[in-house]
């Protein structure tokens, strides 16, 4: 039984977004549930790791690419793309700011 996936820019960009933010807590959960998430988060920004925490939660957007590809949902699939290209932006900014 196929599920329907709707085919529009939005229903890729929003989870697009949402994705590796989700991530970034299941690395939370995975590593450091031992201490409490604002003190994680403030241990992630003074070690100088938040960007490449976040960037492992953007691999998490190949998978839904994918699953939206397969299933010929291009608009979403574009959604997908256009999100990780802004996570790709911010990377880079902080790259090279720091």
């Amino acid at each position: 039984m196929r599920f329907s996936l709707p085919d529009t820019f939005k229903a890729g960009f929003v989870p697009g977004l949402l994705l590796p933010l989700f991530g970034f807590y299941l690395y939370y959960l995975g590593f450091f549930q031992y201490m409490g998430f604002d003190a994680f988060v403030d241990h992630v920004i003074r070690a100088n790791l938040a960007v490449s925490v976040l960037s492992l939660g953007v691999i998490l957007n190949l998978g839904l690419f994918f699953l939206y590809f397969s299933n010929q949902r291009d608009q979403a699939a574009r959604g997908v793309i256009g999100a990780t290209l802004i996570y790709g932006f911010v990377v880079l900014y902080f790259k090279v700011l720091a």
